[in-house]
């Protein structure tokens, strides 16, 4: 055992010894770098447990009133066992309290970081309503600092909540302002995002011309930017905006080629590569290849059933 984890275990002990002697706030703050111990030995479960205790100490002494900071830091603490967790839910949850105590303490800023952190978990467990909430009430607040690329992000991460909301018509109204402010911004990458998402709402609109325009751009970019696995659902999105404005010839050359990069990968998207063998199917038929297509089907009829089962 090295010295510096002998010294490291002492402290701990003499932490733990302090238990028994300390009250009040005093107790609060020995539990409080105790946490600090278990989370760095990855014990999370331990960890929310010593915060949970502290936590219960403050509120018995005074609560937010007076120990406002600190009860900030640990609920941070429960934030980030949770996360490790994967317990996204519950860490929404902490996200949302803590950007209520953040008004509290007159830092907007800081209010407006927890309620798009709260957004991102709730999108993670796929609770879409509470995602678009928490995004909405982010984009509502206002304060010195926010930069064009701050508010091009709420608006990306709004339409994309709207989006699996089914409202896409809204959702494409918040990709544009995204992309407007992130051009402003000068961020490619982010431009590029709103061009693949914006792609993405006009093909379920069945706006081909629209959606054209949008997956051309989000072509553009994964070739310039040399990014193979990008392109393979860059060419999707292309080819579907062919097929939708009855380009067959060239929807079947984006999608075709779409296959054979998205099947080049260990980890395949099963049910995009069905979907796109099912828009291919349609662009063949409609090049009089109805056999062609109809083999195509076929060979994906198992691994369609195997998914949605």
């Amino acid at each position: 055992m090295s010295a510096e984890n002998n010294e490291k275990d002492i402290r701990e002990q003499e932490l733990w010894d302090r238990i028994s002697t300390s009250e009040g706030t005093e107790r609060a703050e020995v539990l409080d770098e105790l946490s600090h111990i278990a989370y760095k030995r990855d014990n999370y479960i331990e960890c929310l447990h010593l915060v949970d205790t502290s936590i219960d100490i403050y509120f018995k002494q005074g609560g937010l009133e007076i120990y406002l900071k600190e009860i900030m830091h640990l609920y941070h603490g429960k934030v980030h066992c949770f996360e490790n967790l994967k317990r996204h839910a519950e860490a929404a949850e902490m996200h949302q309290e803590l950007a209520k105590m953040k008004n509290l303490d007159d830092d907007i800023e800081a209010q407006a970081e927890e309620l798009r952190a709260a957004g991102r978990a709730w999108y993670k467990v796929e609770e879409w309503r509470k995602s678009l909430d928490n995004h909405l009430a982010a984009k509502a607040l206002t304060y010195p600092d926010i930069t064009t690329m701050t508010m091009g992000v709420d608006n990306l991460n709004i339409g994309m909540a709207l989006a699996k909301l089914n409202n896409y018509k809204d959702a494409v109204d918040s990709y544009l302002s995204a992309r407007t402010l992130c051009k402003e911004a000068k961020n490619p990458e982010f431009v590029n995002w709103c061009d693949n998402y914006l792609a993405l709402a006009y093909i379920a609109l069945s706006n081909g011309p629209e959606a054209r325009f949008h997956a051309q751009h989000y072509f553009n970019y994964c070739k310039v930017a040399e990014d193979v696995g990008m392109e393979g659902y860059a060419r999707y999105r292309l080819g579907t905006a062919h097929l939708l404005c009855q380009e067959y010839e060239e929807a079947e050359k984006h999608l075709h080629r779409s296959l054979e990069l998205l099947t080049l990968e260990e980890d395949k998207d099963w049910e995009d590569i069905v979907a796109i063998n099912k828009d291919l199917a349609k662009a063949l038929t409609a090049l009089d290849r109805a056999e062609e297509a109809q083999a195509r089907l076929e060979r994906v009829k198992t691994i369609e059933e195997t998914i949605a089962a």
